[in-house]
């Protein structure tokens, strides 16, 4: 029997790259967009008001702070769409966990329940504006308005300039 015409099974040729997926897509999506709106939430916290920022000359890594602030909703807009494709493309995942598996018949309604407990009482703090939520608004306010006006952080301090 020739090669030609051989019945044996041929080896797959390995593709260099998995084909696109949209599942893929979302995690990294999301994982990769986090780090952007934690690192300008941070610099936003701390940022002084927008008037001392202007005239200040206030920067942070090359932007000011309206740059920031272009930045992180530009990035929470983006977040929020590929949360909600993640969403989207792991539905049965989320139906097996909140209706069960053979295996768990009961699913995983205890954790779903804990985290919207988790939400809704961080909601409940930030509209009775109890702590710890009042706590951060309390250190933000002091970031924009006291903080960057005294003498010891004085543009020319801060930046390590002579004034």
């Amino acid at each position: 029997m020739n090669a030609a015409h051989s019945t044996a099974p041929q080896a797959a040729v390995p593709q260099r790259y998995a084909h696109f997926t949209g599942r893929a897509f979302a995690v990294f999506g999301v994982s990769l967009t986090f780090p952007v709106l934690l690192l300008s939430g941070i610099i936003l916290y701390i940022a002084p008001a927008g008037r001392i920022a202007n005239q200040s000359g206030w920067q942070v890594l090359g932007l000011d702070r309206s740059g920031w602030e272009t930045l992180h909703a530009t990035a929470a807009v983006l977040f929020l769409g590929l949360v909600a494709w993640h969403v989207l493309v792991h539905l049965p995942v989320y139906r097996s966990l909140l209706g069960g598996t053979p295996a768990h018949p009961g699913g995983h309604r205890r954790e779903a329940f804990l985290a919207l407990g988790i939400v809704g009482l961080l909601v409940l703090l930030v509209a009775l504006t109890w702590p710890p939520a009042s706590w951060l608004e309390d250190g933000s306010r002091y970031f924009r308005q006291e903080h960057w006006t005294t003498s010891a952080t004085a543009p020319g301090q801060w930046r390590g300039g002579a004034h």
